[in-house]
């Protein structure tokens, strides 16, 4: 059953491109309103748990922190699936596992292991692929600039919460991060007016909107956290590529967009190093544990 949540929430995830293209608004507007109808989703599983004993209020700002840099990435992620095709944005978003590796050495004094530097090595190849192709094409280089953008903030993210030490429960720490981005993102959205884009939204948008905050924002992040707490890493880094994937295909599907050899070249390179690199980490780090318990044992 976990297993099927999770696949679940990736294809909920990998269909985002293909909502965010269909829906008539800034990607600022929509970013906004999908933190927005979250809310009262999150709010609900939040007071659906056991009640917890309250947390200092200081244990809440990483995870505010963190919540402001989401409602950032969002925001460039949408910017990028308006700007380009859905399989750039989705490949060089999912460059963030590698940029991660390239600042945890830097940052959290973590060791870099010479199967990391090989897939970093290999991720920018494909990226620069990518990236090159689209230049000499004269299409989607902005889009492709901020979908990477957007996976570095989402790397940043990901140091942010390795590096908090005092935890609250996922689903009050999801709870905080979605209403700090929305809280973050919503003077931009008075700044911008256009206001009237969303009140002038036909019956589809409408639609299309609130399943974008109901479905993929409120349902998937409750979905997904639950299944953290009950599945194994590796199991969910295996799983997890299910998402570009299914972005990719969605985009050739309903929207018709084709990929050039150069452009699977670059994709291949980037999720199957990728892929590759958390398999390997993994397998390392249950070496290490077995190590760890057998001297346990011995003592």
């Amino acid at each position: 059953m976990n297993r099927l949540k999770l696949i679940l929430v990736m294809v909920l995830w990998g269909s985002l491109g293909v909502f965010t293209k269909s829906v008539p608004l800034s990607a600022l507007h929509l970013a906004f309103l999908r933190a927005l109808i979250a809310l009262p989703v999150l709010f609900l599983a939040m007071r659906l748990k056991k009640a917890s004993q309250p947390a200092p209020w200081k244990r809440y700002i990483p995870y505010m922190i963190s919540g402001a840099l989401l409602g950032f990435g969002w925001l460039t992620l949408f910017f990028g699936y308006k700007l380009t095709s859905i399989s750039s944005a989705v490949i060089s978003y999912n460059m963030c596992p590698v940029y991660v590796m390239v600042a945890a050495p830097l940052i959290l004094k973590e060791r870099i292991l010479k199967s990391q530097i090989a897939v970093i090595l290999a991720s920018f190849t494909g990226l620069f692929l990518i990236v090159g192709y689209n230049f000499l094409q004269g299409y989607g280089m902005a889009g492709i600039l901020l979908s990477a953008l957007s996976g570095m903030i989402y790397a940043a993210i990901v140091l942010l919460n390795r590096g908090i030490k005092q935890r609250i429960d996922s689903r009050t720490a999801t709870f905080v991060q979605i209403l700090t981005a929305m809280l973050v993102l919503l003077p931009f959205v008075l700044l911008n007016g256009n206001l009237e884009q969303m009140v002038r939204m036909d019956l589809k948008a409408i639609t299309l909107t609130v399943l974008l905050g109901v479905l993929h924002t409120g349902v998937a992040y409750t979905l997904f956290f639950s299944v953290c707490e009950q599945m194994k890493s590796v199991e969910i880094a295996t799983y997890s590529y299910f998402e570009p994937l299914c972005g990719i295909m969605f985009g050739v599907t309903f929207l018709g967009e084709c990929l050039s050899a150069v452009q699977i070249a670059g994709g291949v390179l980037i999720l199957g190093s990728t892929y590759i690199g958390e398999m390997l980490k993994n397998r390392l780090a249950a070496k290490a544990c077995k190590a760890a318990e057998a001297a346990d044992t011995e003592a």
